[in-house]
């Protein structure tokens, strides 16, 4: 008894033309949205002249590009004049941040919020210019049919 496997190739064949019909009709698929989003927010990024790294971590997943709010202890000096601005930085920390934890907890989460506002702008503003082309191209089929 032969076993009928499907036919891989005549499968993937059949999906990439369905997919190559769908953007001839002027639909995008998932993918496509995902690269022109990102595409976007590259742009953007580039436009604003920031650090590319820091356009890089604002395009990944995590957190880690918002405002660190640890107070770090360090200094450029050396020797006994290093040792004693760390002392001295060390004895004024507790003071520092009882002013500076609140203001910088809330400016990262305003950074938060504004990131995600941008997010859902662009992708709402990018789905509907691709409703809008779809929408022109059944435009255009409805005229050539006339």
């Amino acid at each position: 008894m032969a076993s009928s496997a499907p036919d891989i190739v005549t499968l993937v064949e059949q999906i990439r033309a369905d997919v190559d019909a769908r953007r001839a009709r002027g639909e995008a698929t998932p993918e496509d949205i995902d690269a022109l989003f990102d595409e976007r927010l590259r742009t953007y990024i580039d436009a604003a002249k920031i650090d590319p790294r820091l356009g890089v971590r604002l395009r990944h997943e995590s957190h880690d590009w918002n405002i660190d709010t640890d107070y770090h202890i360090r200094t450029n000096r050396s020797g006994v004049t290093g040792t004693l601005v760390r002392a001295a930085k060390t004895m004024v920390r507790p003071f520092v941040r009882l002013y500076t934890d609140h203001l910088l907890n809330r400016q990262a989460q305003i950074n938060l919020v504004e990131w995600y506002f941008l997010q859902d702008s662009v992708r709402r503003t990018l789905h509907l210019e691709l409703e809008v082309r779809r929408l022109q191209h059944e435009i255009e089929l409805l005229k050539r049919s006339r």
